[in-house]
């Protein structure tokens, strides 16, 4: 390998650049905090899990050929595992204090936007529809999270909603203008 290496100086240096390619896009994409999967779907991988483990466990009882039965019966470790992993190894207090902050990011940004449609509405008698028209009445608040995606954004002539989610999140926040100042999260 290092006579390859040796012969081709070229091959250190793609690999170097590659290296450095993806600790950037790691850095880039740590910005917005780490990517959490819903509790739902740890108990989901749970219980598929634990019906796994017993069916291969009643399997390798039932099944009278040896090499089989003990095959059938070490196999059934591996969902156990999993299950053991998923119940007692994982962190579920952390994922909710996480998914808590990503919440209160995303009603920060809607009541940043809900000050600015205010602006708006006393300036223009409407409320904007158009999130480029959004950013010129942000500058006197803390303006939008880049972390956070407006997934909906409908406005009348009277009133507006909103509904947000930041993108390492899974749950959404919405904010109804009929509503008052009040956030509504689902």
């Amino acid at each position: 390998m290092l006579k390859y290496l040796k012969t081709k100086p070229l091959v250190p240096a793609i690999l170097i650049f590659i290296i450095l390619l993806m600790t950037f896009q790691l850095a880039a994409a740590a910005d917005c905090g780490e990517k959490i999967i819903s509790v739902k779907v740890h108990e989901q991988i749970s219980l598929y899990a634990l019906i796994g483990g017993f069916g291969l466990l009643f399997a390798g009882i039932l099944i009278d050929n040896k090499k089989i039965k003990t095959g059938l019966l070490a196999l059934s470790a591996l969902p156990f595992l999993v299950w053991g992993n998923e119940n007692f190894l994982v962190d579920y207090e952390k994922f909710e204090k996480i998914e808590y902050n990503y919440k209160l990011q995303a009603e920060a940004t809607l009541a940043n936007i809900a000050e600015a449609q205010d602006r708006y509405k006393s300036e223009q008698d409407t409320y904007f529809k158009d999130l480029n028209a959004l950013k010129s009445h942000l500058y006197g608040s803390h303006g939008m999270d880049e972390c956070v995606n407006i997934v909906n954004l409908q406005a009348e002539w009277d009133h507006w909603s909103a509904e947000a989610r930041h993108v390492n999140s899974s749950k959404a926040v919405y904010w109804d203008s009929e509503m008052g100042s009040s956030l509504k999260r689902d």
